[in-house]
């Protein structure tokens, strides 16, 4: 097989073959400390003081002080004023409510992390989340441990606490002295992610706290099964890399050739190559129901194919019975959103962002259950779901939107009569034109660029929707219609014998070599660079693209 093209990248491009193949299996673990909240900034131009200028801050109302580090000034701050002061100081210097997450948290918020750790105490990442609609759950403490994970979300672990729960704060001596033993179930919970997971700190230096508490953890939990600690630096002004390896730890320097560039700027430019990069190499481990869907998760969104239906898991079960199978009438194919899977359970939310992203038609219930959402969908779409079904005995949020919904009845046995029917017109108004031009413009780009497997899924696509809409009979009614992997004399091999005529060995020859790709087997580039060729032709002719 081909590989496809990588995106060119600067600051990515330093990460080593093995961080970054970490990177697309989902086993990166961030860790973020107070360096990433420095890009933030309120209304009037303020940014959040360094742990460095917090302690003095601190210190100057502490009369006779000799500074002796951010720790032991607010320890003393804490002794002398009481900790419900030092924690309304802190929200006051940290500018809590007038801060807001700066081009770095919004970088990285669309990142689909499954988990992230911080030892910040602020609320930066978290309202970066909400500003990209992404579902963020923040874990303070032990009690939120049990909670069931939801696939699509990111689990924010404040390792530290937050303002918001003082008493879980992670500040003053005392504090740092008695965590362990006094959170032995987070501590358990962060050490058995890092068994698996790269731990990534971002925005830590050498004499932060946080940072050596967490490695102290990782050492004395973990021993030889410690993985590598990475630490990535947006730039180094004071060479503090060496100091870094020479504590075990590995370093990425981004920007070398400009050290004194801004650190926030870099981060933000650093986290979308990320994003880009793991978009690229995540698209070849997705998964749908069948060869067709597959190839339609991983092929570029040219002249997209795909119906994705978002509802609870219940109710994707009838949508499955009754509406999936209608759907072919549109061309499209239907795709749940459970069906949405990655080789490892920790891509799963990038593998729905990109199936969002790519999906031709969305279809989203509102009806309980949905584990998806409706901003987020809406912020990964760029507007509304093409289609929005909800139920007249619980009308709730389409009431409050306002929206042009479909109603879906509350007898199943109705289902076929209106409701699929009224889908399946919305669908088709909806679902993109296919213009002449553009498609013959796309494929030839594919082409120029050598990248057969891409010409290949994508004529391949374009060929059974034609036969979906045309009525044509497959292998397999029942589910999304496609073409077969095997040929019979009889049936439905027949009635496709006589609608490619003399294109039909070529077509069956790139449906086999499709299947093969998909099981990730060995494809001969020799194979599949004439079969793509091929079944361009194929597709110049059937669908009469004009000449270049």
């Amino acid at each position: 097989m081909t590989a496809p093209t990588a995106p060119a990248n600067g600051y990515v491009d330093r990460l080593p073959g093995g961080l970054r193949r970490a990177l697309s299996a989902g086993r990166w673990l961030p860790i973020l400390g107070a360096g990433v909240s420095a890009s933030a900034i309120t209304e009037d131009g303020r940014h959040p003081p360094t742990w460095t200028k917090l302690a003095a801050e601190l210190e100057a109302d502490l009369p006779g002080r000799v500074p002796a580090g951010p720790i032991d000034a607010l320890s003393a701050y804490a002794d002398t004023y009481g900790r419900p002061y030092l924690v309304e100081r802190l929200g006051e210097l940290l500018y809590v409510n007038d801060i807001q997450p700066g081009g770095a948290h919004v970088a990285f918020a669309k990142l689909p992390f499954d988990t992230v750790v911080t030892t910040n105490i602020d609320f930066l990442v978290e309202q970066g989340y909400a500003g990209q609609r992404r579902p963020c759950v923040p874990l303070i403490g032990e009690s939120q441990l049990a909670m069931q994970p939801r696939p699509e979300a990111t689990y924010l672990l404040k390792f530290h606490g937050d303002l918001n729960h003082p008493d879980q704060l992670v500040v003053t001596e005392e504090d740092y002295d008695g965590f362990v033993r006094r959170n032995p179930l987070l501590v358990t919970y962060l050490s058995g992610r890092l068994l698996s997971r790269e731990p990534i700190f971002i925005g830590y230096s050498l004499d932060d706290a946080d940072m050596r508490e967490i490695l102290g953890l990782l050492r004395e939990r973990l021993g030889r099964m410690t993985r590598p600690s990475w630490a990535i630096l947006p730039t180094d002004p004071e060479d503090e890399a060496p100091k870094f390896r020479r504590r075990g730890i590995k370093v990425i320097v981004l920007e070398e050739s400009n050290p004194q560039a801004d650190r926030g700027t870099v981060l933000a430019n650093f986290f979308t190559e990320l994003r880009s990069v793991w978009e690229h190499d995540t698209a070849s481990q997705l998964n749908g129901r069948n060869d067709a869907t597959t190839a339609e998760l991983r092929r570029k969104p040219i002249a997209p194919q795909l119906a994705l239906v978002i509802a609870s898991r219940s109710l994707l079960t009838l949508y499955r019975e009754y509406l999936f199978p209608a759907v072919r009438k549109t061309g499209l194919l239907p795709l749940g959103v459970d069906d949405v899977k990655a080789q490892d359970p920790a891509m799963t939310p990038m593998a729905i962002d990109m199936a969002l992203s790519k999906a031709a038609v969305v279809i989203y219930d509102l009806g309980r259950g949905n584990s998806l959402p409706l901003d987020y969908v809406i912020s990964r779409r760029n507007g509304a779901p093409e289609a929005m079904v909800s139920n007249p005995t619980d009308p709730g949020l389409a009431v409050a939107l306002g929206a042009d919904t479909i109603q879906r009845p509350s007898e199943m046995g109705t289902w076929p009569e209106t409701f699929v029917h009224n889908l399946l017109n919305r669908i088709n108004s909806k679902k993109p034109s296919l213009e002449a031009s553009d498609l013959r413009d796309d494929l030839q780009r594919l082409a120029d660029n050598a990248e057969r497997d891409q010409v290949l899924w994508t004529c391949l696509a374009l060929l059974e929707s034609q036969l979906r809409e045309k009525g044509k009979p497959s292998a397999n009614e029942g589910d999304a219609p496609v073409l077969p992997t095997t040929v019979s004399v009889a049936g439905p091999m027949a009635a496709l014998r006589e609608h490619f005529a003399e294109d039909f060995d070529v077509v069956i020859r790139g449906v086999r070599l499709r299947h093969d790709m998909m099981q990730n087997l060995i494809v001969s580039p020799f194979d599949l660079a004439e079969t793509a060729a091929m079944l361009l032709r194929v597709v110049q002719g059937r669908f009469q693209l004009p000449p270049g």
